[in-house]
This record gives structure tokens, sequence and C-alpha cells, in this order.
């Protein structure tokens, strides 16, 4: 397939990294309003979004963690309760965290291929 621009084809292995830091912005923005709400499940949920993203902003485990976020994004469709963002928002973080599955963690980070 041709390239409208082929002298930028080198910065393809920062795409995935730049999925990875926006999908970790999108989970810490959630760990947030999660640990301050005073619910328990919700204070637990936000404990792991934290952890899920400061590995995922780190590349630790990316594919692992970028699955189990697709797995939490997930339950918010099941439990509207929980939910801090707006449907689309959600949308967006299902492809995201897809791509990362799919594609890999990219450029700078720590994990190990197999």
């Amino acid at each position: 397939m041709l390239s409208l621009f082929p002298q930028i084809l080198f910065l393809a292995p920062f795409a995935p990294t730049l999925i990875r830091i926006a999908l970790a912005i999108l989970l810490a923005y959630a760990a947030w309003k999660h640990i301050t709400r005073q619910d328990t499940v919700a204070r637990a949920l936000g404990v792991l979004e934290i952890v899920a993203a400061g590995a995922l902003f780190v590349g630790a485990w990316t594919q692992g963690v970028a699955l189990a976020s697709l797995v939490g994004i997930l339950c918010g469709y099941l439990f509207p309760r929980m939910r801090i963002y707006p449907m689309s928002t959600m949308l967006l973080g299902l492809v995201l965290s897809l791509s990362l599955v799919v594609t890999g963690a990219g450029i700078f980070a720590v994990d190990l291929p197999l």
C-alpha cells in the first residue's frame, strides 16, 4: 500500500505508545473519581485502576493489563452505578484496550517479547 508521506513511516512504533499513555490517563482519571467515593467497592476498583494505569504508563505487562482493563470497562456497561465516563468515552476505552491487546506495547516498554 502506498503512503502519502513515506518519510514519516519510521514513527509507526510510537503509535502503540501513544495509545498506551492515553488509556493510562483514562484509567487514572476514573481511579481518581472512584477513590473519592465513600463506597468500598468503588475504592477497591479505584485502586485496581490506578495499578493498571501505572503499569500501562510504564509499559509493564501491557497486553495483560489492557485485557484486564477491557474486562473492567465492559463491567462499566453492566453496572451503571460505577460508570464515570459517558458511553462514547467508554467505547473509546474499549477500542484502545483492544488495540493494545492486538498490537502490543510499542516502543519504550519494559515488556519482554514472547
